[in-house]
């Protein structure tokens, strides 16, 4: 038997990763996305269609979230 102790085992919160911390990221960006498309479906200053298009290219990633409100706005 060993009784000498090994290097600690890496778990879920001791792992840093630098794909994941992108992978975090990402996430976030998607999530304030779709609030934002989600808000501007509910209320947006354009017709309907209008903003299904601002909310569809938003989410794409196509445009910004500045670029999607300003749309709306005009």
């Amino acid at each position: 038997m060993n009784d000498q102790a090994g290097p600690p085992r890496p778990t879920a919160s001791t792992i840093t990763d630098p794909e994941l911390d992108r992978l975090w990221e990402r996430a976030e960006d998607a999530e304030a996305r779709l609030a934002c498309a989600a808000q501007l479906l509910a209320s947006g200053a354009s017709d309907f269609h209008t903003r299904v298009d601002i909310a569809r290219r938003l989410c794409a990633g196509d445009i910004t979230l500045l670029q999607a409100r300003d749309e709306d706005r005009q």
